[in-house]
């Protein structure tokens, strides 16, 4: 990984866009190249640097040689006017994926304005500075130590602290990445821990209401479920008591209506004989209209006569307009047609389904013949057995075959009586496999000894053949009746489907022919008036034929209708007694039914129930009212309930399990944070104690080269070692608590906790956080420098002279490329302090370097210039605009060696 190139526009002095391409890996030497940046004072050359340190995240402006943001931006000058934005990108070859990211190029841009808002952007895409930092840190970038190192913090770095020198150590080793995630991890679990304390505390409040909910809602439950249960019982009981006494009462009113009927019938009929008895008595009268009837019937003979001519005429009419149209009746046609086509699709699904049948019962009737074939075969087979068998069958073995036997007729007899075929069939089958194993029982075990059970088998097995002849008659029966039944259907449907040709074929011609207009209306009306003529005929010469007989027999008649008469009226008498009886007794049970129903309605709140409640069996009433009085007994107890507390039981209970999903959930998510917490603690160490030693190496191993010779240490300065015995006990204990587990200190409310009794465990787990921030995982409270230049004693770096100082701060800067080398180090005019020769050894050592790391110098030193092999130039005219050239130098020594 190197950098590529370097975009600069309207960063301080550089208002114009400039490009600074750097030179990647040499194949033929195998290092970096070194790039030299050199100008005068005040050209802005060091301004290459801050806007390196600046798109790598800085955030200090003191660092940027500035008071505000908008300080970075160009202000302007004379001739040009200021801008409103300052932009910086970094392009990076990652080929070789020493940054975590997908990319082999890795654009970085970081841009602000003027109005204060700034913007980071990574191969096109916005992102957060944490991102920015904690790819850095992956791709081994000091963005505050050693990637950009000013001409200030060489010395500078050697008057810090020993905790600012511990964060020094910490980018350099390595394990800045590993910090990063930590404190990450660390705001992940005060934040889990805030939610978790928050979380509880909702619990710890609703916890009390919930119980005493729970408490209500099982007293609810508890309430409905007596209710059901009396309900139940009260169904039972009322249904019984009720439809007992509504059978009494309808069986009264259905006897009432019964012999109501019967009065009104016999006095129908008496009435008709009271009034026959009158007719009789107008004897003189009805004679008077015997000679009226006769000239009556004269009248209407004629009047009849009439009629017909004229039907007669008009009739010849109306024929001769139908034959010059062909009209016929086209409504009672249509009808027809409707009829018979409904009739004819209902004789066709009939024909179907008994052409079903008719298959069905052949089938049945086919399975029947092959069963009594086989059995057929078997019979004929023990014959045979019978007959040529030498074995002998024992007693034992013959009294159980008997039984066997005895078994199937049972079961044959079974199947006689079944009117289900699928079950018959099934029967037969068991029948038959039983058979055949009884067959293969005496097979070889029939003798003389045991012929007559033999016998008894065969005649058995003749029984069951002859169940099986009745069962295939029946069979064949029920398929000729339905074969008979459906050919007179097909009769009847040639008949229809030659019926509906006819309509169709009428209705067609009547399509052409003309309408029967006055003709058709006068022909209704004489129809009607014959009709009524004839009507008034058969009247007149029925009466007129009555008469006669009715004269012969009036005599007769007379007598016997005052006898019916005194017989019906007797009758009526003893169904007057009758029903006097029955309308006392229905309202005897009418007022039951009536109180009952008052009863159920104040109990149950309606009759609907007990109507459908259809009771069977035996009801004890006297046990069903005491137990109805115990569960309303019950029901007191309980008293009533505001039926929200469900509802509101069962908000709260959601609400409650959701905040103890939530509590565990994030329990579970503190104990992972903290293990990761742990590991990395683990992982800083590890890495910092092995790259530790490497830097120390190396820095006593640079500064011997620049100070030929001499001994230089960085030492480890542990927290115990400065701190006092009581601040020791005081890191014991926090170090006990930093120890133990979040989830370990009260992170579950215990029941019956308070409020303020969980605030307390709150403070607690935020005093550990607090610990663990304040946590240090290398142990360390510091690092120290000693340096000893040739023929000196071992002193403090603040005793070195000022060039001292410089050479050991290099030294110190080298060893830590050499161990931990960046992609690239950009170094700004750190050997302004170093006289020639000095200058030259700091030259060789990064030369030797650049086969690990690429260097960008910024510098006046003529040493440094002629190991680069790109030499940039900045210059600065009366604009104020600070502007590039660049030299290839291997280009320009091979035109001077040429």
């Amino acid at each position: 990984m190197f950098l590529e190139k370097l975009e600069i526009q309207g960063f301080k002095s550089f208002a114009n866009k400039h490009t600074l391409v750097f030179p990647g890996m040499l194949k033929q030497e195998n290092r970096h190249g070194i790039t030299a940046i050199v100008g005068p004072n005040g050209s802005g050359k060091s301004n290459i640097a801050d806007a390196v340190r600046w798109v790598l995240g800085e955030q200090s402006m003191k660092m940027l040689r500035g008071k505000k943001s908008e300080d970075i931006i160009f202000s302007g000058s004379e001739t040009h006017s200021k801008l409103g934005m300052a932009e910086v990108s970094l392009y990076l070859n990652n080929e070789d994926r020493k940054a975590p990211i997908d990319y082999s190029q890795i654009v970085l841009t970081r841009r602000v304005y003027r109005d204060g808002n700034s913007e980071y952007i990574l191969n096109d895409s916005r992102v957060r500075l944490l991102d920015i930092e904690m790819l850095l840190a992956k791709a081994s970038f000091g963005q505050k130590t050693y990637s950009v190192i000013g001409q200030g913090m060489v010395e500078g770095f050697l008057n810090t602290s020993l905790a600012e020198r511990k964060e020094f150590f910490d980018e350099a080793t390595g394990v800045k990445q590993f910090q990063i995630k930590r404190d990450t991890s660390l705001n992940k679990l005060k934040l889990s821990l805030e939610n978790l304390a928050q979380a509880q505390m909702l619990i710890v409040e609703i916890e009390p209401r919930l119980r005493s909910l729970t408490r209500q809602v099982n007293k609810l439950q508890r309430k409905g479920e007596i209710e059901a249960e009396l309900r139940a019982i009260q169904l039972n009981y009322y249904g019984k008591i009720w439809h007992e006494i509504k059978d009494k009462f309808d069986e009264a009113n259905r006897q009432f209506l019964e012999m109501e009927k019967m009065k009104l019938d016999k006095e129908k009929k008496l009435a008709n004989l009271t009034r026959e008895l009158a007719d009789m008595e107008k004897e003189n009268i009805i004679s008077q209209e015997f000679n009226d009837w006769q000239g009556e019937l004269i009248d209407l003979q004629k009047k009849k006569d009439e009629i017909s001519r004229q039907e007669a005429r008009l009739e010849a009419q109306r024929e001769v307009k139908l034959e010059t149209s062909g009209q016929f009746d086209l409504s009672w046609l249509s009808s027809r047609r409707g009829a018979l086509a409904k009739d004819l699709l209902t004789l066709k699904e009939e024909l179907d389904r008994l052409g079903n049948a008719v298959s069905k019962n052949g089938q049945e009737y086919a399975r029947l013949d092959n069963e009594k074939k086989a059995l057929n075969e078997k019979i004929n087979s023990l014959n045979k057995n019978l007959v040529n068998s030498g074995g002998v069958l024992k007693n034992e073995e013959a009294r159980k075959i008997n039984e066997r036997l005895k078994k199937l007729l049972s079961r044959l007899n079974e199947a006689h009586g079944h009117d289900d075929m699928a079950r018959i069939k099934e029967i037969i089958g068991e029948i038959k496999s039983e058979l055949e194993e009884v067959l293969n029982t005496t097979e070889n075990f029939i003798g003389k000894e045991d012929l007559e059970k033999v016998q008894m088998e065969l005649i058995a097995m003749t029984e069951i053949r002859e169940r099986l002849s009745m069962d295939m008659n029946e069979a064949g029966i029920r398929h000729s009746s339905v074969a008979e039944r459906r050919k007179l259907l097909q009769e009847k449907e040639a008949e229809t489907e030659r019926e509906l040709d006819e309509v169709e074929n009428k209705l067609k011609k009547y399509q052409s022919q003309p309408r029967a207009g006055e003709a058709e209306t006068e022909q209704k009306k004489l129809d009607e008036n014959l009709s009524a003529v004839n009507k008034e005929i058969e009247a007149v010469r029925a009466k007129i034929n009555d008469f006669s007989e009715k004269e012969k027999e009036k005599t007769q008649r007379l007598f016997e209708l005052q006898r019916k008469m005194q017989i019906l009226q007797n009758e009526l008498n003893d169904l007057n007694a009758r029903l006097n009886e029955l309308k006392v007794e229905s309202a005897r049970h009418e007022t039951r039914l009536e109180d009952m129903e008052t009863e159920i309605r104040n109990e149950m709140g309606g009759l609907k129930d007990v109507e459908k409640t259809l009771v069977k069996g035996f009801v004890d009433i006297e046990a069903s009212v005491a137990k109805i009085a115990s569960l309303k007994r019950q029901l007191d107890m309980i008293g009533s309930l505001d039926p929200e507390t469900e509802k509101e039981y069962i908000d709260t209970k959601q609400r409650y399990d959701f905040l103890s999903g939530q509590s565990q959930d994030l329990a579970s998510t503190i104990s992972a944070l903290e293990k990761i917490i742990k590991e990395l603690d683990i992982t800083i160490k590890e890495r910092f104690d092995k790259e530790f030693k490497l830097i120390q190496a190396k820095f006593e191993e640079y500064f011997k080269i620049l100070f030929n010779g001499g001994k230089a240490q960085i030492i480890k300065v542990t927290t115990e070692e400065i701190m006092t015995e009581e601040e020791k006990e005081r890191a014991a204990s926090e170090a006990a608590l930093t120890a133990q587990p979040a989830t370990e200190i009260n992170v579950q409310p215990a029941e019956g906790e308070k409020v303020d009794e969980r605030i307390a465990a709150t403070n607690e787990i935020y005093k550990k956080i607090k610990l663990l921030q304040k946590y240090n995982a290398t142990g360390l409270a510091g690092v120290e420098i000693t340096a000893t230049p040739p023929g000196k004693k071992t002193m403090s770096v603040s005793l070195l002279s000022g060039g001292e100082r410089a050479l050991t701060a290099i030294a110190l800067i080298c060893a830590i490329i050499s161990a931990n080398p960046a992609p690239f180090v950009v170094l700004d005019e750190v050997d302004a302090a170093l006289d020639e020769a000095n200058s030259e050894r700091l030259a060789k050592i990064l030369d030797d370097l650049s086969h690990k790391t690429q260097f960008i110098v910024i510098s006046h030193n003529r040493a440094s210039m002629r190991r680069a092999n790109i030499l940039y130039g900045v210059t600065m005219q009366n604009d104020g605009i600070s502007k590039l050239l660049s030299v290839k130098l291997e280009d320009v020594k091979a035109r001077n060696e040429s």
